[in-house]
């Protein structure tokens, strides 16, 4: 037996568990430029050797993979786990070489010889100065995933809003607490929007491939998007799309009326998911209007509000869990 559970126990060592680390998504080469997507992998510093860019991702998983390119210098693109915690891209050169990196939410930049030609995110782009558009990630324009609202509007619901019951509703961010009320603490996987009686759109182009209803959730529908991308919409009271309907960027997928699951008060619950994996979309929202100087703005002052917000609700939590204990040592005694 004890030779049994060493051998369990080398394994587990041997191969660390994935579910913590960030993995590595796709790799292009296109117009003299690396793209690389990502969750949650940080690129270290470059290695220069040999006629060799090493590109060190840490906290990051892959499996060995190669690409071909076509370019005067550049001979090839590959990438594989050089540790337990590393990736390895090493791209391999004919002769010596310039580069580049630039940096955006979930995706990094190598450009041969130098970006300034490159800068992909929405620069003077009327679809942004519509202020219905939300984020780009892989190269995919996602709106605001209600009929008709503006960004003003939407900050205003989400990043901007405190629920009515803060204590049970949590706030509206990625990674909010929830559940500590009751003594069992979890992340918030989503990213809240407060409104009543309008309705849902879908983000981006995909396909409807689940359509389902919780007591958590209520109804809820979940989209597939180009270069493995997934968008899920929680808390409908009404869904208005079959399972396998191929749908546009804003068109209706449902509709939000009273609340519904566990939400306190009416709102959606919007996920995006690179590789089916949630991640924060904030970061995404603000690289996207980083020109915009109204929004920067209210985006700073809604993020300072919610750290005090956060402060405020522990302290709720922690009050309540107080008297919750009090009162039931006074029962058992």
């Amino acid at each position: 037996m004890l030779k049994k559970i060493n051998y369990c126990l080398f394994i587990l060592v041997l191969f660390p568990r994935f579910s913590e680390a960030g993995n590595l998504g796709d790799i292009f080469f296109e117009n003299a430029m690396i793209t690389i997507h990502h969750n949650a992998c940080e690129l270290k510093s470059p290695l220069k050797e040999n006629r060799k860019l090493i590109l060190p991702l840490d906290k990051c998983m892959s499996r060995s993979q190669k690409i071909t390119v076509s370019h005067p210098n550049l001979k090839k693109i590959h990438w594989a786990q050089h540790d337990s915690e590393t990736v390895w891209i090493v791209a391999t050169f004919s002769k010596d070489y310039q580069y580049e990196i630039t940096s955006s939410p979930y995706q990094y930049r190598i450009c041969l010889p130098f970006c300034k030609n490159n800068q992909l995110i929405m620069q003077h782009n009327p679809e942004r100065e519509s202020r219905t558009m939300m984020f780009m990630l892989k190269d995919i324009l996602f709106q605001i995933p209600l009929q008709a609202m503006l960004i003003d509007e939407f900050l205003d619901r989400s990043i901007g809003f405190v629920p009515q019951d803060v204590m049970r509703d949590g706030l509206p961010h990625f990674g909010a607490k929830r559940d500590d009320w009751l003594g069992s603490s979890r992340k918030h996987k989503g990213y809240d929007i407060y409104a009543n009686n309008i309705n849902v759109v879908a983000a981006a182009k995909g396909a409807v491939i689940k359509i389902g209803k919780n007591h958590i959730a209520g109804r809820y529908v979940k989209l597939h998007h180009d270069a493995k991308l997934y968008t899920v919409y929680v808390h409908l009271k009404t869904v208005l799309v079959e399972m396998g309907q191929q749908v546009k960027r804003g068109e209706i997928i449902g509709r939000i009326e009273g609340r519904t699951g566990n939400a306190i008060q009416p709102q959606l619950h919007f996920e995006i998911k690179p590789y089916n994996q949630s991640v924060d979309p904030f970061p995404l929202i603000e690289a996207f209007y980083q020109d915009d100087r109204q929004i920067v703005n209210k985006i700073r002052s809604y993020k300072a509000t919610l750290s005090a917000s956060i402060q405020t609700r522990d302290e709720i939590v922690k009050k309540f869990r107080l008297r919750s204990f009090s009162s039931l040592s006074n029962h058992i005694y």
